[in-house]
C-alpha cells in the first residue's frame, strides 16, 4: 500500500467507538457533532462498513443522521415564519407541517431545500444542508423540502394553491433529478408524477396512514391520532374534493409547462 494512508487502524477504532457511543441514547450527539456525524454518514451509511456495525449501532447512527436533517428542516420553517410577511393561515400551516415531520426525526437520510428567489434573499445562507434555488415557473410561491426516507423521496410543497407532499420509489431516474439536477421547480416536479398526499383538514391522520403503508414508520413511541368523527369525516371529504379539482388542473398546468420546455440536464 505504498503511497496510501492505511485507514484500517482509524476504522477499526471508529468502529469500537461507534458501538460504546450507541449506548449513550441520552447525549444530544447529533446537535453537538455534526462533523463526526457527516464522516460517519459517508464512510459507514452508504457502504461495505455499514455491515460491520452492529443492528443497535446502525440504529442509532440512522437516527443522528436523521436529527441533523431534520433540525435543518426545523431550523428552515423557523426562518420562514420569522422572515417572511406570512398571512395567518401560511403560518399556522407551516407549524403543522414542522411538528408533524418532527415525528419522523429518526428517519431522514438526506434533505434538499429549495428555496424561490424571495425567501433565499431573506433567509440568506443560514442553513448548512443542500440548499437551491427554485426556478420561476409562474407557479405560486412556495418553498420546497426533499426528504430521503431510504426507500422513498418525500417532496413538501410548503405554500401555493395545491400545497401537497409527493411520494416517489427510490430509483435512479428520481435520485438523479431529484437530488441531481441544479434545476428544478415546482412544475417540473409536479411532471413527475409520484403518489400525492393533501393538507386539507385532518391530513395529518391520513398521512401517517398513507406513509405507513409505504413502510414510512414516525420515530418509536409517537402515540396515534383518535379517530375521527362521522360529521369530522364529512367534513373533510367536503374540502377534498376541492383540493382534487385544483390539484388535477396544477397537474395539466405542469404538463403543459414541461412539454414545451423540457428538463434541462446538467
Amino acid at each position: 500500500m505504498s503511497g496510501l494512508l492505511d485507514t484500517r487502524p482509524l476504522i477499526s477504532i471508529l468502529y469500537r467507538c461507534t458501538e460504546l457511543i450507541q449506548k449513550l441514547n441520552r447525549i444530544p450527539i447529533a446537535s453537538n457533532h455534526s462533523v463526526l456525524i457527516d464522516w460517519l454518514k459517508h464512510n459507514y451509511r452508504n457502504g461495505e462498513n455499514w455491515y460491520k456495525l452492529s443492528d443497535p449501532a446502525r440504529q442509532r447512527l440512522r437516527e443522528w443522521i436523521g436529527g441533523i436533517n431534520y433540525g435543518d428542516f426545523q431550523k428552515l420553517v423557523n426562518l420562514i415564519l420569522n422572515r417572511l410577511d406570512l398571512q395567518d393561515f401560511e403560518s399556522n400551516r407551516l407549524c403543522r407541517r414542522r411538528d408533524f415531520w418532527a415525528d419522523y426525526s429518526n428517519r431522514f437520510e438526506r434533505l434538499r431545500i429549495l428555496l424561490p428567489k424571495t425567501s433565499q434573499i431573506a433567509i440568506g445562507y443560514q442553513i448548512q444542508s443542500d440548499v437551491d434555488l427554485l426556478e420561476d415557473d409562474g407557479s405560486d410561491c412556495t418553498e420546497v423540502c426533499i426528504f430521503d426516507f431510504g426507500e422513498w423521496f418525500v417532496v413538501e410543497f410548503f405554500r401555493g394553491r395545491g400545497s401537497e407532499t409527493r411520494l416517489f420509489p427510490k430509483n435512479c431516474t428520481n435520485q438523479q433529478i431529484l437530488f441531481g439536477e441544479s434545476t428544478l421547480s415546482v412544475k417540473r416536479i409536479r411532471c413527475l408524477g409520484g403518489d400525492k398526499h393533501d393538507h386539507e383538514f385532518l391530513w395529518q391522520v391520513f398521512s401517517r396512514i398513507w406513509l405507513a403503508n409505504n413502510g414510512i414508520l414516525p420515530n418509536p413511541d409517537i402515540q396515534c391520532s383518535r379517530n375521527p368523527t362521522a360529521d369530522q369525516l364529512q367534513q373533510r371529504e367536503n374540502r377534498l374534493e376541492r383540493w382534487k379539482r385544483e390539484i388535477e388542473r396544477l397537474e395539466r398546468e405542469a404538463r403543459a409547462y414541461c412539454n414545451s420546455s423540457p428538463l434541462r440536464s446538467h
